[in-house]
C-alpha cells in the first residue's frame, strides 16, 4: 500500500496545499522482474507527461525514460542495476515505488581455442591447447593459463585477443617441473607462481625465466599470492593442508590443517582467503589459519572457485558441465550451462561447457573458464562469462 500526502507549493510567499488526490503515486511496476536493457513500466496516477521533468531510478541507478504519461512511465532497466526499489522524481520531488527484481543476463563466449589438441599460437580462436587448467588475470585483462598436458604457460592478450607461449625447460635449477596445474600472479612484479600437482612450485618472471622455488610432498594443488605480495599459500590435495611461505619459497610452514582435498585458493577484494574443499564447497581461512565453512553447494563436483565484489561465489562444476553460483545469502543456482558436454556459446543455461575446470575472475567481474574433457580429450578452450 502506497500512502499519499499533501504537499506545500511555495510561490511568491503564498503557501498552497496540493490536494492529496493530486499527489503522484506509483502503484506497480511491470514486469517486476527483467534483464538489463529491458523495458519496464511504472504505473500510477498524477504522473507527468513531460520527460524533461522526470527522472527514474532502479535500485538507485538512473534509468533512461522512453515515454511518459499521467498514468505511466516507460524506461529501460540499467545494466547491472541489481534488485531494489523503483523511484521516480518529478520536478525534483521523489516518489517511492515497489521493489524490482533484476535478472542478470549471463553471456558465455569462447575467446581462445579451436577445441583441437595443439600448441598453435596466434589469434585466440585459432590457437590450440591440451588440457588448459589453472587460469589467472592481471589488471590489464591479460590471462595466463597453465596448459597442463602441453607443459606450457600460455598468455591471452586482452589488447589483440592473441595467444602466445612461455616454454618450461625440462630441468629448472636442476629440478624437474612436471605438468603445470594451478597458477597465481603477483600483480606488483608480474611474476607467475605455478604448481605441478606433484611436488614443485615454479616462479616465472615476465621475461619467461623459470625457477623451482619450493619442493614438498605431492600433490601440490592450489596456489595464491597474498594481497600484500609477501607470501605464497599452497594447498596440498593429499595431506589436506595449506602451507604458508615467503614469496621466494623460503620459511615454509603449515598454515591450515584438517581439510579434505583442498584445491584452489583465492583472496577476495577485502583480503579474506578462501579455499575450495570437501565436504563444504568453500572454506574461509582466518588470519591464524583456522578453516571455517563459508558456503556450501552439495551438488558441486569440481575444483575451482571465484568470488565477486558482491559476495557471490562461482564454482566450475567439472562433472556436471555447468557453472554454479552461491549468492551472498547462501542460495545455490546454476547460472550457465545446459549440462551437455560441449563448448557452445549462448545465454545462461542455453550455453554449455565441455568439462569446466580452471576458473578466475577479473577486476571487472568477468569470469574466465578453461575446459577439458578427460574422457573424450575435448574442450581445450578458454571461455568468458560476462554479466548484464
Amino acid at each position: 500500500m502506497y500512502l499519499t500526502a499533501c504537499k506545500k507549493n511555495i510561490s511568491d510567499n503564498i503557501i498552497q496545499l496540493v490536494p492529496e488526490s493530486a499527489t503522484p503515486v506509483i502503484t506497480s511496476i511491470f514486469p517486476s522482474t527483467a534483464y538489463g536493457g529491458d523495458t519496464i513500466t511504472a504505473h500510477g496516477k498524477n504522473l507527468s507527461g513531460d520527460i524533461s521533468h522526470i527522472e527514474m531510478r532502479v535500485n538507485n541507478k538512473a534509468a533512461r525514460i522512453i515515454s511518459a504519461a499521467a498514468d505511466s512511465i516507460r524506461a529501460l532497466v540499467p545494466f547491472n542495476a541489481g534488485s531494489g526499489a523503483v523511484e521516480v522524481s518529478i520536478n525534483g520531488v521523489n516518489y517511492d515505488g515497489p521493489q524490482f527484481s533484476y535478472t542478470r543476463k549471463v553471456i558465455v563466449t569462447t575467446i581462445a581455442g579451436t577445441g583441437n589438441i595443439g600448441t598453435a599460437d596466434g589469434p585466440g580462436l585459432s590457437a590450440s591447447f591440451y588440457c588448459p587448467w589453472g587460469i589467472t588475470a592481471d589488471l590489464n585483462g591479460d590471462l595466463f593459463i597453465a596448459d597442463c598436458y602441453n607443459r606450457l604457460i600460455r598468455k591471452f592478450s586482452a589488447s589483440d585477443s592473441s595467444v602466445s607461449t612461455y616454454s618450461i625447460p625440462t630441468l629448472l635449477n636442476g629440478k624437474y617441473f612436471y605438468s603445470p596445474n594451478n597458477i597465481a600472479l603477483d600483480v606488483a612484479t608480474h611474476n607467475l607462481y605455478v604448481t605441478d600437482f606433484n611436488r614443485h612450485v615454479m616462479r616465472m618472471t615476465p621475461s619467461g625465466n623459470a625457477t623451482v622455488i619450493y619442493e614438498d610432498s605431492m600433490a601440490l594443488a592450489g596456489i595464491a599470492v597474498s594481497p600484500d605480495g609477501k607470501n605464497l599459500f599452497i594447498s596440498n590435495n593429499t595431506l589436506g593442508t595449506i602451507v604458508k611461505m615467503n614469496i621466494d619459497g623460503s620459511n615454509a610452514s603449515i598454515f591450515t590443517t584438517g581439510l579434505v582435498t583442498p584445491r584452489n585458493i583465492i583472496f577476495d577484494n577485502s583480503g579474506q582467503m578462501y579455499v575450495a574443499s570437501y565436504p563444504s564447497s568453500v572454506y574461509a581461512i582466518a588470519a591464524n589459519g583456522k578453516a571455517t565453512p563459508s558456503a556450501n553447494d552439495p551438488s558441486f563436483q569440481g575444483w575451482e572457485i571465484a568470488k565477486d565484489t558482491s559476495g557471490n561465489f562461482y564454482l566450475a562444476d567439472h562433472f556436471s558441465n555447468v557453472i554454479r553460483m552461491i549468492d551472498s545469502k547462501g542460495n545455490v543456482s546454476v547460472i550457465a550451462g545446459s549440462g551437455a558436454a560441449s563448448d557452445i556459446d549462448g545465454i545462461g543455461l542455453q550455453a554449455s561447457f565441455n568439462g569446466p575446470q580452471g576458473l578466475t575472475i577479473d577486476s571487472h567481474g568477468n569470469l574466465y573458464v578453461t575446459t577439458y574433457n578427460y574422457q573424450t580429450n575435448g574442450g581445450n578452450k578458454v571461455r568468458k562469462i560476462t554479466f548484464e
